[in-house]
């Protein structure tokens, strides 16, 4: 299902909701990946910034210290180029069209289905 890849595939996965995080950290290591977890901005890019090497991040975009879409262009600035998806609920137009310049795919909350392990598939094994 997942390319070959020495080690587990690693995600960053980025949300405020501590419940949400953990849930999706255990759906996601459940599902064979490496996961950390932050709840802010702010310790997403630490984490980041430190040589953790990730294959793909999951940003929420209704963060407390940083819109995720703006979390992501940091990353980007700071040679972070790992596929990335944002969770959000009703994004609104404007945040459409800045996630298609960004090339970020959007995957809307809730969260009931495969589609955010559909889309971290694709991100990761775009062939």
């Amino acid at each position: 299902m997942f390319p070959a890849m020495p080690g587990p595939v690693r995600l960053l996965i980025v949300d405020d909701d501590a419940e949400v995080l953990r849930s999706l950290t255990w759906l996601a290591q459940t599902r064979g990946f490496a996961v950390e977890g932050c709840r802010s901005a702010g310790d997403a890019i630490s984490r980041s910034g430190d040589g953790r090497r990730f294959d793909c991040l999951v940003i929420d975009q209704k963060l407390p210290d940083l819109p995720g879409i703006e979390l992501l262009a940091q990353l980007r600035r700071r040679g972070i180029y790992a596929p990335a998806i944002l969770i959000t609920t009703a994004p609104s137009p404007t945040l459409r069209r800045l996630a298609v310049q960004a090339d970020i795919p959007i995957v809307e909350k809730p969260l009931l289905n495969d589609a955010l392990f559909d889309q971290i598939e694709r991100a990761i094994d775009p062939g």
